[in-house]
């Protein structure tokens, strides 16, 4: 089932992940914020590499998607409790056409994928004073 939000720019349901092929995807947690400007995507990934992140636009979709590289085992360590892993996901989103697709910008700082998306410029009319002869 698809959820429409109130933004306009994105078609999914919140409460589910967007990709599930494999049991070892889980859901990130997301921030979407508009402003006058742009619209805004933040995904909670602590702990992840920013060089291990996918994210490109094609056919009017912005795919977000995490591959951890694969880790080291070592076998002196037994697992006492583990509550987190590097885990890979993938998030799908749908742009509008108001979404300048060339201009998007990402970082990723303090466990914060930021996802800027600026609109692209109105048609402003052209005022013109016209003089009285």
């Amino acid at each position: 089932m698809q959820y429409n939000t109130q933004h306009g720019f994105i078609n999914r349901n919140p409460y589910r992940n967007t990709f599930r092929e494999k049991s070892n995807y889980f859901m990130v947690p997301v921030n979407i914020y508009k402003t006058p400007t742009a619209f805004e995507i933040e995904l909670m990934a602590a702990g992840r590499k920013k060089e291990n992140f996918q994210i490109k636009t094609d056919n009017g979709l912005l795919t977000i998607e995490y591959q951890p590289t694969a880790p080291v085992e070592n076998h002196s360590k037994k697992w006492i409790q583990q509550d987190f892993a590097d885990q890979a996901f993938k998030k799908v989103f749908s742009l509008t056409d108001h979404v300048l697709t060339d201009n998007i910008q990402a970082s990723y700082q303090d466990g914060i994928l930021k996802i800027y998306l600026p609109f692209k410029a109105e048609k402003m009319p052209l005022t013109k004073t016209i003089a009285v002869a």
